[in-house]
Formats: structure tokens, sequence, C-alpha cells
């Protein structure tokens, strides 16, 4: 499969999203319900990375409607998202839609461009959780 995903930690405080080699918004779906579902099996915050550094270009379709639906429908005990990414493209991408998520809550998206900086974030939200 091209994207991957997994616990993090023992604890289940962090999920892994990799995306790996060429991906389809088929198999991104499936795998935000996949997500969705892991998540929602604990009754606690959760941290949720996705590291697309190692994945392909965007496939084609409606990247915006594709990233609101999924960013929308997280499970409600989603603390953060942090996108890993190099690309400024993408990261403004990301903001727009941030703005667009419904009940506010496109403030817990946040874009770095390394998985050290995606657990040092994730670890400081662990630590002083709002």
């Amino acid at each position: 499969m091209a994207i991957n995903v997994s616990w993090v930690d023992q604890n289940k405080e962090i999920v892994l999203i990799k995306y790996e080699k060429r991906w389809t918004w088929d198999e991104f779906q499936e795998k935000v319900d996949a997500t969705n579902a892991l998540i929602s099996s604990v009754n606690y915050p959760v941290v949720l990375i996705h590291d697309t550094l190692q994945g392909s270009v965007l496939p084609p379709g409606n990247i915006i409607a594709q990233g609101k639906m999924a960013f929308a429908g997280a499970a409600d005990n989603v603390a953060l998202i942090i996108v890993v990414v190099n690309s400024s493209m993408i990261q403004t991408f990301l903001s727009l839609v941030a703005k667009f998520i419904p009940n506010g809550r496109g403030h817990i998206i946040k874009t770095v461009s390394s998985l050290e900086e995606a657990y040092q974030l994730s670890q400081e939200a662990r630590a002083n959780p709002s």
C-alpha cells in the first residue's frame, strides 16, 4: 500500500499516516476512515501526523474538497493534526483548507518540514493540552 497507518507509541497517543509512492484519492479516503476508527477506539486526545515526505505528487482531483472532507471528518478526540511537508504550495493549500473546517477545528492543523519537528510539536501539545 502507498499509505500506511499505525500507532507510533505503545500508549496509543500518536497515529502516523505515512505516504509512500503514488496513491489515489480512493486509497486516501479508505485510510482516513481506518485512521478515524483507530483513533475512536480510545477515549483520550490523540495527535495525528501525516508524513508526506516520501509520497509522490498529489493525485488528480479536487484537492480542496478531499482535504476539507478528511479534516472535517476527523475523530472528535483528535487534538492536533500535524502535516509533514516540504512544499510551500501544499502548506498554503493546508492553511486555506483549515479556514473552511466546520466547528472551528481548523486551528488544530499545523505544518512542519520534518518528522522530528512533528514529534517535537506532538510532545509539546501533549505536555500542554488546551
